[in-house]
């Protein structure tokens, strides 16, 4: 009877660290298609954002083009006609309240921190991704995981790598 409930005890135990084992194997391979997911999430932050405000900047850019061009030709007329200086400067102090200050710098600055952001978040999913790739590859690798990754639902992942043509110096050339 003792031997019976000895038996059974070590067999509940065998039984409860194959399944804490093979959970943690699963748990770690969740995490790899939970952060490749994210990566996509990235990759679609980028592909809907970027194009929005490269079209809003030039956008501001065009209207603020247009403001220069008026304002440049008025401050023309001013110097054709025979006025008095004073004149003059009033005329130009008219102008210069007409018009508020041009900020399309600005908005290409934000551009460019708005694209800055969004491809270090991409870098930082990659960087998540292969790290968490390492951790589970590594794992089924290691006895008793391995039993357990041999059963063939548990594949190695690969990580994510440049191509041929990243691995190059980009054409800066416009």
């Amino acid at each position: 009877m003792i031997f019976l409930i000895i038996g059974g005890s070590l067999l509940f135990l065998v039984l409860i660290i194959f399944l804490i084992l093979r959970n943690q194997l699963i748990r770690a391979e969740n995490l790899v298609d939970a952060s490749f997911a994210d990566m996509d999430v990235q990759l679609v932050r980028r592909h809907e954002l970027i194009p929005k405000l490269v079209g809003i900047a030039s956008g501001y850019a065009k209207h603020e083009a247009g403001l220069l061009e008026e304002i440049a030709k008025k401050r023309t007329g001013i110097w054709d006609k025979e006025d008095d200086f004073p004149q003059i400067l009033t005329k130009i102090n008219v102008i210069k309240e007409a018009y508020p200050d041009l900020k399309a710098d600005q908005s290409f600055e934000k551009l460019l921190a708005q694209i800055r952001e969004t491809e270090n978040h991409l870098l930082y999913s990659r960087q998540f991704y292969n790290g968490v790739v390492e951790a589970y590859n590594a794992m089924q690798e290691k006895i008793p995981y391995s039993w357990f990754a041999k059963s063939g639902k548990h594949t190695k992942r690969n990580y994510v790598q440049a191509n041929t043509e990243q691995h190059e110096t980009p054409n800066t050339s416009v």
